[in-house]
């Protein structure tokens, strides 16, 4: 246990460093102003961290007094939602920083003197300290997202002193990507393991594993690059109502949406990326980021195809027809994230395709996860043995009509967040999210 409680320190010290990294380079007035109206003030953001790990470990495992309780309603998401959090009375970042510092003091103090109880859901294989490593993750990315909106150039630099760098990685065996990046791979059909049984660093959502029967169908080798989203573009597919489904269309129309969030016009008429800021040449060989799922959606009407389902998606990344069971990475059940798959702050976007060539699933589907999130078909939704746990509002509260499922990862998270059963959702007209798609077709 003592080298569990190591790893675990380690991993919340390294993932605090990188959040004290971006707010050292952010200047205060992006700290208070959010880039858009659904987006929260990065300072909120940094006093929840702390409010969430002193609410989860301070006061449920050692029975600590609230450092403010002003702060259990301030720090709520549930009740200060992203719109209305800039008119908060947030402490100012001095402030918070210090709350910060003192909640994490405390809580690697305490780390050493919890005994795992078996019986204890939330200290069994250090399940909730996990959750705080996860859920700082989560919000680093949602700081680079509001970063990325406002164009603030500061990111970079944190981004390659966290070891990510510009130029594209590639392996020795890389691939002609305008070649190979039409290539589908055929997905039997029958039945798989989907989700998880495993504790230790997953979310209430991604449990239990269940077998699930999926029919025979095709999915794209590699996520949907910009050279294949420019011809969509280019053959007026932001301008033809056929392509989109009823709340796409109002959408695009409403908004004058003509290409993804962050393409510019270019001299020569190829596009330009914005990217934290800096703009640079449209790069044909990544997946496309920054679409919404109204985008992906219209895109795969244009092209004969559509999106996945999420169960889709997952038996493409995890299973492993040789031994039929399911992987916990699309490569195996080891190895860090990083060595194979364009995760942790790599670089600042995609990484061409074909890029992690050992990265791939067992059928030979690659990039599924790092890079871009992807968008499903499926809406976020339960079935029939989810629990809540350790609160509703993580995902229950968000279950219905209203959210769609993207699975994988993107390159703005760190290991912990990589696995082929992470859910993560968001409503189909959002653009801020590092996501991108690829396309599924039925056999039949």
């Amino acid at each position: 246990m003592e080298a569990a409680v190591e790893q675990i320190a380690e991993s919340l010290i390294e993932t605090r460093v990188r959040t004290l990294a971006l707010v050292r380079a952010i200047p205060g007035a992006r700290l208070v102003t959010p880039p858009a109206a659904f987006m929260g003030p990065i300072l909120w953001d940094l006093g929840h961290l702390a409010h969430f790990e002193e609410l989860w470990i301070l006061r449920r495992l050692s029975s600590r007094k609230a450092v403010d309780e002003r702060f259990d309603r301030l720090y709520d998401a549930s009740l200060s939602p992203r719109p209305g959090r800039s008119e908060l009375d947030v402490p100012p970042i001095s402030d918070t920083l210090a709350y910060m510092g003192q909640v994490r003091a405390r809580v690697l103090e305490l780390i050493e003197r919890i005994v795992p109880d078996a019986g204890d859901p939330l200290t069994r294989d250090g399940y909730v300290f996990r959750m705080i490593v996860q859920h700082e993750i989560q919000h680093q990315e949602t700081m680079l997202q509001s970063l990325q909106l406002a164009g603030e150039q500061a990111a970079l630099g944190v981004i390659a002193a966290a070891g990510g760098k510009e130029a594209p990685e590639r392996t020795s065996s890389a691939v002609d990507a305008a070649a190979v990046e039409r290539e589908s791979v055929e997905i039997p059909g029958g039945p798989f393991d989907m989700g998880t049984d495993r504790w230790a660093g997953t979310y209430d959502n991604e449990r239990p594993r269940r077998s699930v029967h999926v029919d025979a169908f095709v999915i794209d080798r590699f996520p949907v690059t910009n050279r294949r989203f420019l011809e969509f573009a280019r053959d007026d597919g932001y301008r033809r109502p056929e392509l989109w489904c009823d709340a796409g269309w109002s959408w695009v129309s409403e908004h004058g949406v003509e290409r993804p969030q962050g393409w510019e016009d270019g001299d020569d008429e190829t596009p330009f990326v914005r990217r934290f800021g800096s703009v640079v040449p449209l790069a044909p060989d990544e997946p496309v980021q920054h679409v919404s799922w109204y985008e992906a959606d219209a895109f795969a009407h244009w092209s004969g195809a559509r999106l996945p389902t999420e169960a889709e998606w997952e038996k493409a990344a995890a299973w492993d027809p040789h031994v039929d069971r399911a992987r916990r990475y699309p490569w195996g059940n080891r190895t860090a994230p990083r060595a194979r798959a364009n995760v942790g702050w790599k670089r600042p976007g995609p990484a061409p395709i074909g890029a992690y060539r050992d990265g791939a699933s067992p059928l030979g589907v690659e990039q599924l996860v790092g890079d871009v999130y992807e968008w499903t078909s499926s809406l976020l939704d339960n079935h029939e043995r989810f629990e809540a746990f350790p609160y509703r509002e993580y995902s229950e509260a968000f279950f219905g009509t209203r959210y769609r499922v993207l699975r994988g990862a993107s390159w703005a998270v760190h290991d912990p967040m990589v696995r082929c059963t992470y859910r993560n959702w968001d409503l189909p007209q959002r653009r801020q999210l590092f996501a991108g798609f690829r396309l599924a077709r039925g056999l039949s």
